[in-house]
């Protein structure tokens, strides 16, 4: 991952936005970030935290109280590339709106690809943070580690001992999850795995009995039940066949007598149905002739219509021509009368239009001569106000030069000299400082007065506390020994109910048992009923039966413990849901316990004698049993909600309690310090007070402080009037070359307006001349509305001759049209009327012949016979329909005559029959319900079997499961795997940190781990001689962090998908010496040989110099401004 560009706004003391070039500063390898404490330097990793994953790790709540005071939005982007096979920029952008005085809430956040057209990859915060921890593959807490060694850590980790440094690597590789972690997950696994091994027992309880007996006991009960239904179906098909021979002579019986009643309806119908036969026949013909009567009377109706046209056309021909004539003659004389008109009329037009427009000329030239002479005027007055003002401008002159000399003679008298004024201002300072100690030491005494007060009230405090916190921890002591006996007491209640469940699992086998032979009995007693003397019996065969079997009195009070079954099962079933509430609450209880030895490590684990009323749960009968256990789990279940809902209570307020006890304390510790400090400073004060006091009195004496305050009050007051002089003086200097510019303007106006005027005075005069002549011109024409008048009047009449002409005309053109139009339409009619005539000879010839053999002689008869298509299809129904049944009837008497073949059937019979087929078919029907029972029962007993053995396999895996997790629970047991990696960890971290300490120092130095898990130093320069880490100097220490922490950062960026090209270094470099420092600068200009660029954080100039490429942060400053970023470049 390499950084391009980072640009912040608005983020803790950065205001307007701030955009840093990563791209150059890391083309060095190495740059400086430099500015003074406080300045914003921790910020730039801030923003780019903030912009990657949203959070700012030391902020509250990550981003409570980052939004700079004086701002309402802040405003992150960073800009990085990847490198695998190519590299690929990505932008990702966050801003932030304030909602309150502390908190902010997100507006815009995109993650971009940069391509040549950008791709928003995400767009919202979760999923922004969740493609960035994919692409990098590291956390915020790895990316930070990562990426800043912090100044002071790593040489704090180096002089650690062996477990504490354990633990720091367990922080720093997060090794967290083998120890407690994965332990906490091993537990969870085997309470998991016992509770599912219990539910397999419970279930495998509620089976019943599922065996192998009880499954080979239902397959013969299904077998003698199937032979019994074969035997009764067998019965039910004799009777059924036998009862639908006699149906099927019953039915044809009934449907004879049916249609010999229809047959005798059929003859009473056939008289009407010759007359509709009649009256179709007529109809049929009449539409045949239809056609032809239709024709002919169409024919008759159109030489009538034409006769009629032909008639209106010749009369209406004849009136348009004689229209036609006289118009024309009309317009003939008008074009005589136009042509003589309209010459003259032209003429005077023209002559009219050419006075109109020197009539215009004259009215233009008098306005503008008119404009002129007002034009005059103004420039007369312009004139004499200039003057006016020339001359009042001069009087100002002569006056602001005499009050600007009176004004350089009051500076001159207030001026102060440099002397008097160094001599003032040393007997304010030191009067002031003298004051200032006088105030800072009283202040200070208050405050010391109040710190032992303050001090007083946090002791009595820390006694009430320790008094509250010894009271809870014997409240807690006492919950601890109530959860400890409500442990105790479910596990005996749960032993009380598997005793009872392994009690009524026995009763009901019992009873199952009982409940089988009982069924053996009952068949028996059914084939016993069944017997008749003479016949073999179905199971011996034999003829005599001497004593058949008999309902004893052991199968009826069987009926009396089918409900004892019911229930024992019944409790069962239940057994199983209370069982699993009772691991539940085991597991609830351990954990609570669990947790209160945890928070309070103060309790230690004891045992406690059962309660009475566990032992009084495994006496009377099974169902008493079960509800005593019932009632007291509620009990119990009441107690454990009560006792959860205290240890939330009491441990909130214990932990509560101790961390205000330890507030208290290290407040206390804090405040006591500042006692002795504010003690300290008071001394000081009050030392430095008497020694500024002597000086006074050395250098200015006979002169008290309030003295030293007037004479400065003179001087000021001196130079607050010599200031005001000279700012006068200043005004009247302004104010002069101001009116001297004004004086200079208005003369060189006065000569341009006296131009001015004398050449509006030319102008009017030739106006006046060309107006003269324009009158001349119009001669008898007084003004030009006479002139519009006569013009208007002349274009009216040309108007009015072409207006009449065209209208002429195109009446003209319109009787002609109109008198070519009806001698065509006149032709038209004589030739339809010849054409109609024929058609009707022609249709009148048809009608004779086709109508010549019919009935009809008239067209009017053909229309009265005609029928409508639905009365005629009505007629055509009812005609066939009716034959349609006649044969149908004929048919069906022959057919059934037929089938009966002389065979007869009494209802008696008939009825008797059915009566047999019922009752065999209730027989059958219950045989096959027995038959069915027999069988759903088998498979109930079928399934019970093959879960039962699944369930015996599935206990043996998980109890192999099971014991698996107690040995892992056994080998995981302390940290002794978490030690073991953290060791492995700490040799590959030294390995590395020894090569780059290598380098670093020339190969002088190398580090190693001791046989404790300590750091040793080898001296290689030295023979290889060994020496603690404590031995090294300030130098040596910083060297040897500086190569620990670069080793570890390359161990944390190997989570990482893409490396960290870079990383920021925030350590002391003010412990070097300066051929330290320069080995260092070497070394770390080396690392670009490894892709990688330093961000070096320090304050040493020495430092400065020798980098070429710095970023410089300029602090906020009071006037608003906010922190500020610059590059400079050697």
């Amino acid at each position: 991952m390499k950084p391009i560009s980072l640009s912040i706004k608005g983020l803790h003391s950065f205001r307007q936005e701030q955009v840093i070039d990563f791209e150059r500063l890391c083309d060095a390898g190495v740059f400086g970030i430099f500015g003074p404490t406080g300045s914003g330097k921790s910020s730039i990793l801030d923003a780019m935290t903030l912009a990657l994953y949203g959070k700012v790790e030391r902020a509250a709540n990550n981003t409570h109280g980052i939004l700079n005071h004086a701002e309402d939005e802040l405003a992150v982007s960073f800009t990085f590339k990847l490198q695998t096979g190519h590299e690929t920029a990505y932008k990702v952008e966050r801003v932030f709106k304030r909602t309150d005085a502390v908190k902010v809430k997100t507006s815009i956040c995109r993650f971009i690809e940069m391509k040549e057209e950008q791709i928003v990859l995400a767009d919202k915060a979760n999923e922004v943070n969740r493609k960035i921890e994919e692409l990098l593959g590291l956390t915020i807490d790895d990316f930070t580690r990562a990426v800043v060694l912090p100044q002071g850590k790593f040489a704090e980790f180096l002089s650690l001992k062996g477990a504490e440094r354990r633990q720091m690597l367990q922080r720093l590789f997060n090794l967290e999850q083998y120890g407690d972690r994965l332990v906490k997950k091993l537990k969870k696994q085997a309470q998991t795995a016992q509770a599912r091994k219990n539910e397999m027992l419970a279930e495998q309880a509620g089976l019943g009995d599922a065996g192998e007996e009880a499954l080979k006991q239902a397959e013969q009960h299904l077998e003698e039940a199937e032979n019994l239904l074969q035997s009764k179906k067998r019965e039910r098909d004799a009777e059924v066949q036998r009862f639908a021979e006699y149906q099927e002579i019953w039915n044809l019986q009934q449907e004879k007598e049916s249609y010999l009643q229809k047959e005798a309806e059929l003859l009473k119908k056939k008289e009407q149905i010759r007359e509709k036969e009649s009256r179709l026949h007529l109809a049929e013909t009449a539409n045949t002739l239809k056609p032809y009567a239709d024709a002919l009377l169409a024919a008759r109706e159109d030489a009538e219509r034409a006769l009629r046209e032909e008639k209106q056309a010749r009369e209406q021909l004849e009136q348009y021509e004689k229209l036609h004539k006289k118009t024309e003659r009309e317009y003939e004389n008008f074009r005589l009368h136009k042509n003589e008109k309209e010459p003259e009329l032209l003429k005077q037009e023209e002559q009219l239009t050419a006075l109109k427009e020197i009539e215009n000329k004259r009215l233009a030239a008098q306005a503008e001569a008119e404009k002129k002479q007002r034009e005059q005027r103004l420039k007369e007055e312009e004139i004499k106000h200039a003057a006016d003002e020339l001359a009042k401008v001069k009087s100002l002159l002569e006056r602001g030069t005499a009050k600007q000399n009176q004004l350089k003679a009051e500076l001159k008298s207030v001026q102060v000299s440099s002397e008097e004024r160094k001599n003032c201002r040393n007997a304010n300072q030191l009067a002031f400082h003298i004051q200032q100690l006088n105030s800072d030491a009283a202040l200070e005494k208050e405050r010391l007065d109040q710190q032992e007060t303050l001090i007083k009230e946090l002791r009595q405090e820390q006694q009430a506390v320790d008094q509250k916190v010894n009271d809870e921890t014997e409240r807690i002591q006492a919950l601890f020994a109530a959860v400890e006996r409500a442990y105790a007491l479910v596990c005996e209640t749960d032993r009380s109910l598997s005793e009872t469940v392994r009690l009524a699992s026995q009763k009901k086998e019992e009873i199952v048992a009982k409940r089988e032979q009982a069924n053996r009995d009952q068949l028996a007693i059914k084939l016993a009923e069944q017997l008749k003397d003479g016949e073999p019996c179905p199971v011996c065969g034999s003829v005599h039966h001497e004593m058949p079997a008999s309902v004893s009195s052991e199968s009826l009070s069987f009926k009396e413990t089918e409900s004892e079954l019911e229930k024992t099962e019944t409790i069962i079933a239940e057994a199983g849901a209370l069982a699993q509430e009772f691991l539940s609450a085991k597991a609830a209880l351990e954990q609570q316990s669990d947790h209160l030895v945890s928070e309070c490590p103060f309790l230690v684990k004891s045992k406690h004698e059962l309660p009475e009323t566990a032992a009084s749960l495994e006496e009377g009968t099974i169902p008493e049993r079960y509800s005593r256990i019932s009632f007291e789990w509620k009990g119990i279940r009441q107690d454990l909600a009560e006792t959860k809902s205290r240890m939330s209570k009491l441990l909130h307020t214990y932990k509560e309690l101790c961390k205000k006890r330890d507030q208290i304390s290290e407040r206390l510790s804090h405040e006591e310090k500042e006692q002795n400090r504010l003690q300290n400073r008071v001394r000081e004060l009050n030392d430095q007070l008497n020694e500024r006091r002597k000086s006074f009195g050395e250098q200015f004496d006979g002169l008290s402080y309030e003295q030293a305050e007037k004479w400065q009050k003179t001087i000021e007051e001196k130079d607050l009037a010599a200031e005001e002089f000279e700012k006068r003086i200043e005004t009247s200097v302004e104010f002069l070359t101001k009116h001297e510019q004004q004086k200079e303007k208005l003369t060189e106006r006065l000569f341009a307006l006296d131009k001015e005027k004398l050449d509006l005075h030319y102008a009017v005069e030739s106006l006046k001349k060309d107006i003269t002549d324009y009158q001349k011109e119009l001669m008898g024409y007084p003004d030009t509305a006479a002139i519009d008048e006569k013009l208007q009047d002349v274009k009216t009449q040309l108007a009015k001759l072409h207006e009449e002409e065209q209208t002429l005309y195109g009446r003209l053109k319109e009787t002609e049209s109109e008198v070519s139009r009806l001698r065509g339409q006149t032709k038209g009619c004589e030739l339809a009327l010849r054409e109609a005539e024929a058609r009707l000879t022609k249709a009148a010839d048809i009608w004779q012949k086709k109508a010549g053999g019919t009935p009809f002689e008239k067209v009017s008869e053909v229309k009265a016979s005609i029928l409508d298509r639905d009365e005629l299809s009505r007629l055509k129904e009812d005609i066939q329909m009716y034959w349609d049944q006649t044969k149908q009837c004929e048919s069906n008497m022959k057919r059934i005559t037929e089938k009966l073949d002389g065979r007869s059937v009494s209802e008696e019979n008939w009825e008797k029959a059915a009566v047999t087929k019922e009752k065999a078919e209730e027989a059958f029907s219950k045989a096959l319900e027995e038959r069915g029972a027999a069988g759903k029962a088998l498979a109930v007993i079928r399934e019970n079997h093959k879960r039962f053995k699944e369930l015996e396999a599935s206990l043996a895996e998980w109890q192999t499961y099971i014991d698996r997790l107690d040995k892992l629970q056994a080998v995981f047991k302390g940290n002794s795997f978490v030690e073991y990696l953290a060791e492995e960890q700490l040799e590959s971290v030294t390995r590395d940190a020894s090569a780059r300490l290598g380098e670093l120092t020339r190969q002088r130095y190398a580090i190693e781990v001791d046989s404790e898990g300590g750091f040793v130093m080898r001296d290689d320069a030295n023979g290889g001689v060994k020496r603690p880490v404590t031995s090294l100097s300030g130098g040596e220490t910083f060297l040897t962090s500086l190569a620990l922490a670069l080793a570890l950062s390359a161990q944390i960026q190997l989570r990482g998908e893409y490396p960290l090209q870079f990383f920021f270094l925030d350590e002391g470099f003010g412990t070097l010496d300066q051929d330290l420092l320069d080995t260092v600068v070497t070394a770390l200009e080396k690392l670009q040989s490894d892709n990688l660029s330093v961000g070096v954080i320090s304050h040493v100039q020495e430092l400065r110099a020798r980098l070429p490429k710095k970023l410089i942060v300029h602090p906020a400053e009071p006037s608003g401004k906010g922190t500020a970023v610059s590059l400079e470049m050697i």
